[in-house]
């Protein structure tokens, strides 16, 4: 049965009386300006879902933008029992083509995603201003060690101090840092934002050496030269609590957030090598024996594997934040990789000495 319709081919604006007949599978037709074409009945769109008494439109696959506009009812029902997709709505092909866009845009906004958090953090994190990162350093610490008492005396600064002008000597571009200990019963050493560097008690009772102590301060410092903590608290925080922060607003719920503070210090492996390798180039410059790191790391990956509470004095009082968080392998994830990678000084290099006995025993009795 041929039928009159109407033709657009989509390039131009002018209508087309053509004759369209069905034939098997295709829908073929032609006019007087409109050569024989044939389209495919799979290959048929509605562009208005059909309405009785009403012009039907269609496009095809073939043919973007063109329209064919059936008016005869007998001719369009007859059409739309031969392929139920055109009543309008979703067929499994269109689901399947929804279905295919939507996943690839899914994967698309993940890749991305992903690609914000790996990199722009650490690029974020050096636009922060000076202000923050002191005011959120200074949270994140109080928000750790709660209660915890500071242990300070001017013969355990005169200590850090000796420390770090050792270091500097093996690299003079050391970000400006403060050091501070407090009486917390487990073995950690962390950088927090604006530079600051906290030692526990624990930490200093199980170091056997200066050369111990140095080198995990200067891995803490490859930290904070990195900015490896302002760039976790841009990842973990988001654009939102920065903009809390800086503007002085509520910062400090998330600041008390247990697993949001451990997750703080839970570097990336990138992250670790970054600051391990600081280390050991700013210790190998100032002749500084990486040995004592070497062997601090191998006796906390010792007591890690055994007995779960050797390297911690019980706590008579409730634990902070930072003892429910663990200790230095628990916020610094070590392998034994990294241990083989510390290496001895050259053979023409004299280790220089880090303290003298006077200030390592002030250091040791820093907290009584």
């Amino acid at each position: 049965m041929a039928v009159a319709a109407t033709f657009f081919d989509g390039e131009t604006a002018h209508d087309r009386p053509v004759t369209v007949e069905r034939i098997s599978n295709e829908l073929q037709f032609s006019g007087e300006n409109t050569p024989l074409t044939r389209w495919s009945i799979a290959g048929l769109h509605p562009i208005d879902p059909p309405s009785p008494g009403q012009p039907f439109r269609l496009t095809h696959d073939s043919q973007k933008g063109s329209r064919l506009i059936l008016r005869d009812d007998a001719f369009i029902n007859d059409l739309i029992a031969s392929n139920r997709a055109l009543r309008g709505g979703y067929s499994f092909r269109h689901l399947g083509q929804v279905l295919g866009w939507t996943v690839g845009g899914l994967a698309v906004a993940v890749a991305l995603g992903w690609f914000a958090m790996s990199f722009l953090p650490q690029q974020l994190a050096h636009l922060l201003p000076d202000s923050w990162r002191n005011r959120v350093g200074e949270q994140v610490i109080s928000s750790l060690v709660e209660k915890a008492r500071k242990c300070e005396t001017s013969a355990a600064t005169g200590a850090w101090s000796a420390m770090i002008a050792k270091l500097a000597e093996g690299n003079s571009s050391l970000p400006p840092i403060s050091v501070s200990v407090y009486d917390v019963p487990i073995m950690n050493a962390f950088a927090a934002p604006g530079g600051r560097i906290v030692f526990t008690k624990e930490l200093l009772r199980q170091a056997e050496t200066p050369d111990e102590v140095v080198g995990v301060l200067a891995h803490e410092i490859g930290h904070v030269a990195h900015l490896h903590p302002e760039a976790q608290m841009v990842r973990l925080a988001g654009l939102q609590i920065l903009i809390s922060a800086i503007s002085n607003g509520g910062s400090g719920e998330w600041a008390g957030n247990i697993a949001a503070l451990a997750a703080i210090f839970r570097y990336s492996r990138d992250a670790e090598r970054e600051a391990d390798e600081y280390a050991r180039s700013t210790m190998a410059a100032a002749s500084i024996d990486p040995m004592g790191l070497k062997h601090f790391f191998e006796k906390v990956l010792k007591l890690e594997k055994g007995k779960p509470d050797s390297t911690q004095t019980p706590s008579a009082t409730k634990p902070t934040a930072l003892e429910k968080i663990g200790d230095v392998f628990s916020t610094h994830p070590g392998t034994e990789q990294r241990i083989k990678d510390i290496q001895p000084l050259p053979t023409d290099h004299v280790p220089a000495k880090v303290l003298s006995e006077e200030q390592w025993k002030a250091l040791k009795a820093v907290c009584g």
